[in-house]
């Protein structure tokens, strides 16, 4: 997902630049405030915003291109179906041994872990700061367009497995070949229209815009009391996985471009869900960190055999007017003479 239009290095600005993901996270918390126990602290929405864009694991690919940059993509196994414990890894493809090595789902896990920690001990920059990058591992794996195997098409075009570099310093994204023909072939697949990478920058750049146009509070999705029973991060990932693959939104859009159906998808199901996950994911920090016990369910009550409405009592004065209106109405009836007795002799 988009999170920064930062171009400079470092650039304190970009806090207050707002994208996708820091949108995402401030609806995330409001969400959670409902759920979070009185007296327990989490980090604020500034202070989760604080360590995104440039700051945030989408910094690492503008300040250190190739070294400890974390995986973004799921890939697909063997039956054409997403799992999260078959997430691809950066490294995986050649001339990459410095990037981050671990799959999307052992760094929410990580990150779970280490939030866990920092809230139990109340190391609360370590604790927005761990927020933070779960969410964004979240989000991205649950984007759509990552579920595409794009390491796999930069490995398969980058047949010079060494970076480009201007002034010492390596370009990333430069699909490089063995002669300069093979180099801007290989861009144009990668760059030019229809181009892989210039499928996946449309797609984001469309949810940037969706989430842009709408206030965070329009995300926030409705959790029952039984999405907080199973704390488990693992399956609170998999299930909202298993949800956005079923979708098969990014294949739409490669085929279609966007649609008014897919923007309403987007809108009404895809960003409601992710915000979803990472609220539980925070939540399940929250008690693994506080040591809560979640509430258990209680059946719903029977409902009640329905009474048949009383008439509205009216008032004084109309209830005197109809009874002298019943009066009025209601004719005398005539009595009946007795007959004269006859005394005839």
């Amino acid at each position: 997902m988009y999170s920064t239009t930062t171009i400079s290095k470092n650039s304190k600005f970009s806090g207050r630049i707002v994208g996708t993901h820091q949108r995402l996270d401030q609806a995330a918390r409001k969400a959670l405030a409902h759920h979070l126990s009185r007296g327990r602290y989490f980090p604020a929405s500034k202070e989760i915003v604080h360590f995104e864009g440039i700051r945030g694991p989408d910094g690492l690919k503008r300040k250190s291109p190739g070294i400890d940059e974390p995986s973004h993509m799921l890939s697909p196994d063997n039956h054409g179906k997403i799992a999260a414990d078959l997430a691809s890894s950066p490294a995986d493809v050649s001339g990459h041994e410095h990037l981050d090595q671990r799959s999307v789902l052992t760094m929410i896990q990580d990150h779970h872990w280490n939030l866990a920690r920092a809230l139990a001990s109340k190391n609360e920059v370590r604790a927005a700061f761990e927020a933070t990058w779960m969410a964004h591992m979240i989000t991205d794996g649950l984007t759509p367009a990552h579920h595409y195997p794009l390491s796999k098409v930069q490995d398969e075009l980058m047949t010079d497995k060494e970076m480009m570099r201007v002034f010492g310093q390596p370009i990333k994204g430069v699909m490089r070949g063995r002669s300069m023909l093979e180099t801007l072939r290989n861009n144009w697949l990668y760059w030019g229209a229809g181009g892989h990478m210039s499928k996946h920058i449309a797609y984001e750049y469309g949810v940037a815009m969706i989430a842009a146009t709408l206030p965070p509070k329009s995300f926030i999705p409705n959790i029952k009391p039984e999405d907080l029973e199973d704390v488990n991060i693992e399956h609170i990932f998999d299930k909202s996985l298993k949800l956005v693959k079923s979708l098969k939104m990014y294949e739409r859009f490669c085929q279609d471009g966007w649609t008014t159906e897919l923007a309403l998808q987007t809108k009404e199901i895809l960003l409601p869900e992710i915000v979803k996950a990472i609220t539980l994911g925070w939540y399940s920090a929250t008690v693994e960190a506080y040591h809560i016990r979640p509430k258990p369910i209680r059946p719903p009550k029977p409902a009640k055999p329905s009474k048949t409405p009383k008439s509205p009592k009216l008032p004084k004065a109309q209830r005197i007017a109809e009874a002298s209106k019943d009066q009025k109405s209601v004719k005398p009836s005539k009595l009946t003479k007795s007959p004269k007795a006859d005394n005839r002799a």
